[in-house]
């Protein structure tokens, strides 16, 4: 569901400080299911209401801004850290309407902008429950043709402590492009205790982990190409970084050249380390 916002509808100042609170106190109470967090504590139209400083609905999951920017709901995670419980939301946005103008098609190089909302659970019982820790407007760009990694529900979201204090979260993504589903996780780091003088954010988009492909909706039975499925099994590996190696072990078919498939073999896994330069994950 969307809906557009309007000029005149912002809220400022002590007043949308105070509108924000009503809001996490009404939703607190009355949050529907979600696709991509089932039984959320705080439903979407709050999350983009807080970030974006607007009033929107509880269940609506996407809303334009003045500027022509759309911002939509992407996942959200119930988190355990540190005997503290969190409820992290990330949001996408496209861009404006000026960086758009004479397009017909967004190219396929155009990512899209990641933001979050972050509430802890200080209140358990009451109403509101939860107070917000972090709101970050920027944390990173994926995703291609102005649209997004899509989130595999499927499959759960995987969690890694480090031992500095942080947390890696992998989230299953299924993007469906031509025929062909590309599977894997979209990479953050979640540094609650974050101090003023260090770099980066609370959260962090730190890359994207291919674990597999389907071709199974353009091989139409191989009378097109030869079919191929693959997936991959993530796993965590402690390095001499503070982030962990990550770690793909895959299984399933793949293409030997044009027309043959072969069966993946250990020597076809995968391991992404983490570049402290790009603060991104690669593949090595």
């Amino acid at each position: 569901m969307k809906i557009t916002i309007k000029a005149g509808s912002l809220m400022q100042g002590c007043l949308g400080k105070g509108l924000a609170g009503l809001l996490l106190s009404t939703f607190t109470l009355a949050a529907p299911a979600l696709v991509q967090a089932k039984d959320a504590p705080i439903p979407p139209g709050a999350v983009l209401a807080v970030m974006q400083n607007v009033e929107v609905p509880a269940a609506n999951e996407e809303v334009e801004l003045e500027d022509g920017v759309t911002a939509t709901f992407w996942y959200g995670k119930e988190l355990d850290f540190d005997g503290k419980h969190y409820y992290a939301a990330f949001v996408w946005h496209t861009r404006d309407s000026a960086a758009r103008q004479g397009e017909d098609f967004a190219a396929p190089d155009v990512q899209v902008r990641l933001a979050d909302a972050t509430f802890e659970l200080t209140h358990p019982g009451q109403t509101p429950a939860y107070s917000i820790l972090s709101i970050e407007r920027k944390i990173g760009f994926f995703g291609g043709r102005e649209k997004p990694e899509e989130v595999d529900t499927k499959r759960q979201a995987l969690e890694h402590r480090t031992a500095d204090g942080r947390l890696l979260l992998a989230v299953p993504t299924a993007t469906f492009e031509d025929g062909i589903v590309t599977k894997g996780y979209t990479l953050f780091v979640f540094n609650p205790n974050k101090k003023p003088e260090d770099d980066g954010w609370i959260w962090s988009h730190v890359g994207q982990v291919r674990t597999g492909e389907d071709n199974s909706a353009a091989c139409d039975d191989g009378a097109v190409m030869p079919c191929i499925g693959s997936d991959g099994e993530l796993s965590f590996v402690a390095g001499q970084e503070s982030l962990p190696q990550v770690q793909v072990k895959v299984s399933g078919t793949t293409f030997q050249g044009p027309e043959k498939v072969r069966p993946l073999v250990a020597a076809d896994n995968l391991t992404y380390v983490y570049d402290s330069k790009t603060q991104q994950y690669t593949s090595h």
